[in-house]
């Protein structure tokens, strides 16, 4: 069915069923009426790569995230998703699974198809390259992740605070030989995180060695593979702070394959307030990132660039929080035994 269709059913012309579909308020009721039986009578469908080529702009944006298995970005499109629908707006989930080509593919299409926006944790802060979007026009937001060459609007947790909050408790505890599993160093998550543990340490009198910082892969194999080799370590630590959310499932899984009590024989805080977290026992101390309003504040951001194209580009930087259970408490006399 096309739009003509509609006319002829509703006894109108196609430029009124155009108004209508558009939620134009200058059509007489009556007839708007029509045209939505007609609508429905006829099931006719808009054609949005049509209307996308006739506006220069479909209803849609993008989120291209780095890992769709990781919780914290779920649950960040989550409340994006909400937003856009509030708006009449629907959103197209793509998971580059940390590649940057598979990230230019996704830019390329978002570009392709006249997305209204884009929102994107990118893959690499120095390899990535958002120049293709800014060029074609489309408002982009940068969350969790920098992006080196970027100047435009973000929403970012303070991951140096991360950071300092879990190197703070655990010296707090009266843990010493405190490690860190953390991601790449082209993640700037990962380095802003490095950053501040290791400075509260040095600050603490309790430097981090080298052998005490193991990289992974952001995934949970990666996490469990540099835990067990921590664990295997001359000077194996008492306690250590994974910096993402697939990290500290496998530092988890590892702890508990070596039959290892928390907080007991090692102590664990890690990243990301995820349900398994509070189900599992001991519940696993973790910084906790405010995922939803993240989502929530990209989605704001983009809908703002809409209208005001010109403007400064803000950059929103949220706090993040460290919630204690019982995989970092200290334990009688720990201090003084370690």
């Amino acid at each position: 069915m096309t739009i003509q269709d509609v006319a002829r059913v509703a006894g109108v012309s196609a430029a009124t069923v155009s108004r209508v579909l558009n939620g134009r308020s200058s059509v007489d009721a009556d007839m708007a009426s029509r045209v939505r039986q007609a609508v429905a009578d006829t099931r006719y469908v808009p054609n949005s790569n049509g209307r996308a080529l006739r506006r220069q702009v479909s209803d849609v944006w993008a989120a291209i995230v780095s890992d769709v298995q990781n919780p914290f970005f779920t649950g960040m499109v989550a409340s994006l998703e909400a937003v856009a629908a509030q708006r009449g707006l629907s959103v197209m989930l793509c998971n580059t699974d940390e590649h940057v080509s598979r990230e230019r593919v996704y830019i390329q299409t978002a570009i392709a198809q006249r997305m209204a926006g884009v929102v994107i944790a990118a893959a690499s802060a120095k390899q990535s390259n958002l120049t293709p979007l800014i060029a074609a026009g489309i408002p982009v937001v940068v969350v969790d992740r920098r992006v080196d060459s970027y100047a435009g609007d973000t929403v970012f947790v303070d991951n140096y605070l991360a950071g300092r909050l879990a190197a703070e408790h655990l010296m707090q505890m009266g843990y010493h030989r405190i490690a860190c599993i953390a991601g790449p160093s082209e993640v700037s998550t990962t380095e802003e995180r490095l950053a501040g543990f290791r400075d509260a340490l040095a600050k603490g009198k309790n430097p981090v060695s080298s052998s005490m910082v193991r990289r992974a892969n952001l995934r949970p194999e990666g996490g469990e593979v540099a835990m067990r080799g921590l664990l295997a370590s001359a000077h194996r630590p008492d306690a250590v702070f994974a910096t993402n959310g697939p990290l500290t499932v496998g530092a988890y899984r590892a702890i508990q394959a070596e039959g290892l009590a928390m907080p007991h024989d090692i102590a664990l805080v890690g990243t990301d307030d995820d349900q398994w977290t509070r189900m599992v026992v001991p519940g696993v101390s973790v910084i906790r990132q405010p995922v939803a309003e993240m989502g929530a504040l990209a989605a704001e951001l983009l809908l703002s660039r809409g209208s005001t194209s010109h403007s400064a580009p803000q950059h929103i930087v949220l706090d993040p929080e460290l919630l204690v259970r019982a995989s970092s408490a200290a334990q009688p006399g720990a201090a003084a035994a370690r």
